[in-house]
């Protein structure tokens, strides 16, 4: 009979970086995201996972990165009021401005960062260096001239993060509605009755798992999430995972939705980003690992529970989502067919 087992002994919950957690100090730890690229229903494979990830830019991603540090570490970072060139563009901008403050020179700096950014890469003519030239030299000006302030800002542990105009537009209007949220936010927030409910923000989880396959064999697997944020009602006994994800779809069809054609009596069920992206996959792995970690540490017996809270990029509306034990067991069920795949392939190799 196939099983996972986590070593207790090994798990690990600390409060870390994204950096950090993706470092190469835990490049031999598996994440959900890692397995995404083996799972066969998102078209992955073992070639795929073993490949690792392409670097790709995304100012969507870029976005997420801002709405998620100035909803959980406020203290820890500042959107600067230099305004970045848009797109790939404002990539190729910082790098070659990192560069540039590093001691290169401004030609070695912009022929690294156009390799760096995949900035027309290996050709970027005159006409396109000229183009890129006149929106970057302004921000880069701008930069220079708020250095020091920037300095003080990095010094005193609060990170910048620049935008480009459309992306802070974009940027405030998920803030606000976030902020607007109630349930959201008390979500995030929990006072409780008597007793102060305890909050976490971006703690990573550890561990060490031994998987037993059919064969009787035994592999030892190390696994990583990165949870946004749980909290602990020690009146009610109950323990919350959330996770906060921005969409550029509208964010009622999140989920997954019936919908009834046009011409049609029957609905018809269509997938969401959460089915979409196996979210449910992600929620159940990080709350069985949140589990495994809090009883090495906790007598008391907890009620679980999960939160999506969700807002568009497009409509920026917000609402959270629970998430529901059938999902839970759904994704634990996927995690554990994936690792079993993973883990016979590694057999194969010794």
């Amino acid at each position: 009979m196939e099983k996972i087992e986590i070593i207790p002994e090994s798990i690990q919950l600390i409060k870390l970086s994204d950096e950090e957690y993706f470092s190469d100090k835990y490049k031999d730890y598996i994440s959900n995201s890692r397995l995404g690229l083996l799972d066969p229903d998102e078209g992955g494979s073992v070639e795929k996972y073993n490949s690792g990830f392409q670097n790709k830019y995304s100012e969507s991603f870029e976005l997420g990165s801002a709405v998620h540090a100035l909803v959980l570490q406020p203290k820890y970072f500042f959107i600067s009021d230099i305004r970045k060139p848009s797109s790939k563009l404002g990539q190729f901008a910082d790098k070659a401005y990192q560069y540039m403050q590093n001691g290169l020179l401004e030609d070695d700096a912009i022929k690294q960062a156009s390799i760096d950014a995949d900035y027309y890469s290996g050709k970027l003519t005159e006409k396109r260096l000229q183009t890129a030239l006149e929106s970057c030299r302004p921000y880069w000006e701008s930069r220079r001239k708020n250095q020091s302030f920037i300095d003080q800002q990095i010094a005193n542990n609060k990170e910048p993060i620049f935008l480009s105009e459309a992306m802070n537009h974009k940027f405030e209007s998920c803030i606000s509605s976030i902020e607007s949220d109630s349930k959201i936010m008390s979500t995030l927030h929990p006072e409780g009755f008597l007793i102060p409910a305890e909050s976490y923000n971006e703690y990573a989880i550890f561990a060490e798992m031994n998987v037993t396959l059919k064969s009787g064999k035994v592999v030892k697997m190390k696994i990583k999430g990165k949870l946004d944020n749980y909290t602990i009602d020690n009146e009610t006994q109950e323990i919350t995972l959330n996770d906060l994800k921005t969409t550029g779809k509208p964010v009622s069809f999140f989920m997954g939705n019936w919908v009834k054609p046009e011409g049609s009596s029957n609905k018809v069920w269509y997938d969401g980003s959460f089915q979409h992206f196996h979210y449910y996959r992600q929620m159940g792995l990080y709350l069985w690992l949140l589990s495994c970690a809090l009883k090495a540490t906790r007598d008391i017996s907890y009620n679980l529970k999960a939160n999506m809270l969700v807002v568009g990029t497009v409509d920026f509306n917000s609402k959270l989502y629970h998430v529901s034990q059938k999902n839970i067991k759904k994704g634990l069920d996927e995690f554990k067919k994936l690792i079993i795949i993973l883990a016979e392939e590694w057999t194969k190799e010794q």
